[in-house]
């Protein structure tokens, strides 16, 4: 067909779909994305829709649903008059940011009816796979913007834009540098491996800052960001959203694999007395009781407004978040900073049995040192480097 058949056969598919209704994706735009799905030569499955109206809305409305992250052709729905450069610059970031492939399908109304154009396509430099999947749609849909982006491929490689300018320079040649890193087994081997030496750089980094004197809570959630990974692989990434309850907002709303949500509350690292000794015994301090009593209200909230926060959650950002036994982690203090009356510096064995004792009574909520949690996902790391030796 040609590409206006194929548009022409997209308007009458979309026509009179509720974009802003709560259905599923698929079933309110299956036969859509179907159509779309032909065109791009990929199984239906591997193509996902979402009407966006600002660019706040892309990266949730893109990115939380289980369907949306493994799709590998995301396409965002622009009603008449949404789309705007703020929009393009959004889905620019959010192919840069998470490597994914995506399409803008612009909606027009006017006297004839409703039509559909394709506006622009972003997908990751180098990778030849999602390059040929939107020129199959350029050749289906009819010509739009290509633009391929690098900042995900920096990002993971520990690359600068820098180096690569330098590169160039010397005679390179940066198509040929990207494919390199993404088209055979051995380019892909070598990004695992920048990947594995670039965090752990950064864990030895963190590693110094929580052992520095006047290092703040501040410091630590600015440092933390959006490095998910430092809390073990069964988490995909960070909810963009830090507000759920009327009263709370969190320091990190990680998502877990199954789409539960699991909430990380941030303390200082500079924290003397993290255990204290009580009647011939060690225990933990005040400001470890005060972080948990905080996140404690955190589920009671979260328990009690689950049902009309999902509902909420689901119509309005189109977020798919299990709400039902979330569970939270506090991250509190460092062995480096502890002082104890009568004992002195105590050392890691007796601060780390005194809060796994005290962690042997709480249910959902974990707590855990600077010095526990960069240990852990320091291990995590040189067993994937001794894996990518052997």
């Amino acid at each position: 067909m040609t590409p206006e058949e194929n548009l022409a056969n997209l308007a009458q598919l979309l026509k009179g779909v509720n974009h802003k209704a709560p259905i599923n994706s698929r079933h309110k735009y299956g036969a859509a994305l179907s159509l779309i799905a032909d065109c791009a030569q990929l199984p239906p499955n591997d193509v996902y829709a979402s009407q966006i109206s600002k660019p706040d809305n892309l990266d949730v409305r893109l990115g939380q649903s289980k369907d949306a992250r493994n799709a590998k052709l995301a396409i965002a729905l622009i009603l008449d008059g949404k789309l705007n450069n703020s929009l393009i610059g959004a889905a620019n970031k959010f192919s840069q940011e998470y490597g994914r492939t995506l399409l803008l399908l612009e909606q027009k109304e006017d006297a004839a009816g409703e039509s559909w154009r394709p506006v622009a396509g972003f997908s990751s430099a180098g990778d030849k796979k999602a390059l040929a999947t939107l020129e199959r749609l350029k050749e289906s849909l009819g010509s739009f913007e290509i633009r391929q982006t690098q900042g995900q491929l920096f990002s993971v490689t520990g690359f600068t834009h820098d180096a690569i300018g330098h590169a160039l320079v010397k005679g390179g040649n940066l198509r040929a540098v990207l494919s390199a890193a993404t088209e055979t087994d051995q380019g892909l081997d070598e990004v695992e491996a920048a990947v594995v030496q670039r965090r752990r750089q950064i864990v030895a980094q963190l590693q110094q800052l929580v052992a520095r004197p006047g290092t703040t809570e501040t410091d630590l959630q600015r440092a933390l960001g959006v490095k998910h990974w430092l809390f073990g692989g069964r988490y995909v990434g960070i909810i963009p959203r830090r507000k759920f309850t009327f009263l709370d907002e969190y320091d990190i709303p990680l998502l877990c694999a199954d789409g539960s949500l699991h909430i990380v509350e941030i303390k200082g690292p500079c924290i003397e007395r993290l255990i204290v000794k009580h009647r011939g015994h060690l225990i933990v301090g005040k400001e470890v009781h005060e972080a948990v009593g905080q996140t404690v209200n955190y589920l009671r909230a979260l328990d009690d407004q689950r049902t009309a926060l999902q509902t909420e959650l689901s119509e309005e950002l189109g977020m798919e978040v299990d709400l039902r036994r979330v569970r939270s982690s506090v991250v509190i203090g460092h062995p480096a900073h502890v002082r104890v009356a009568g004992v002195g510096m105590p050392s890691r064995l007796q601060i780390d049995q005194t809060i796994r004792a005290y962690n042997s009574h709480l249910s959902r909520i974990e707590v855990l040192t600077y010095s526990e949690l960069l240990d852990s996902a320091e291990q995590a790391l040189r067993f994937e480097g001794e894996k990518g030796d052997g």
